[in-house]
Order: C-alpha cells, then sequence, then structure tokens
C-alpha cells in the first residue's frame, strides 16, 4: 500500500508502510527528487535509474554531480 501526501508547496512525499516495491514504482527517470534521512534533508537530484524489484533508485545529485544509490524503503523521497 502505498500513500501519496500532498504538501502546501505541490509536491508529492511517497511513503510506504507495507514491503511492497511500489514506492519505487510511483518514481520514472527524470523526476526532480528531495531525498531525506531520519527528518533530514539529504540531498537533491535528478532519478537516472530504477531498480523497484530491488527498492533502489540512483539519483545525479544536484550540488556534487556525484550519483547516488538509494534504497527507497530507508529513505523518504519527495517528487517536485
Amino acid at each position: 500500500m502505498q500513500i501519496e501526501r500532498q504538501s502546501r508547496k505541490g509536491n508529492t512525499a511517497m511513503t510506504n508502510h507495507t514491503d511492497s516495491a511500489s514506492k519505487s514504482d510511483a518514481l520514472r527517470q527524470g523526476d526532480h527528487v528531495d531525498i531525506h534521512s531520519n527528518g533530514n534533508f539529504r540531498c537533491s537530484g535528478y532519478v537516472e535509474d530504477l531498480m523497484p524489484q530491488l527498492r533502489i533508485v540512483w539519483i545525479r545529485d544536484l550540488r556534487t554531480g556525484e550519483r547516488k544509490m538509494l534504497a527507497t524503503d530507508e529513505h523518504c523521497i519527495v517528487r517536485h
């Protein structure tokens, strides 16, 4: 079961309350996202690749240009 929350700015926060990989299914290549971990902003970037069956997403960090691999069940991903 996937729950999407709409923020005041119109961004969509994806949270997952089950074991399914549907959280990363909602993302698409090219999506602009902010990554939060433990309630803190971690980075902002664009989705480059997805592996929903393993709950993994790769993003290109806007600040550093680094490619990062993230587990979608360990981070709050906010799509713009």
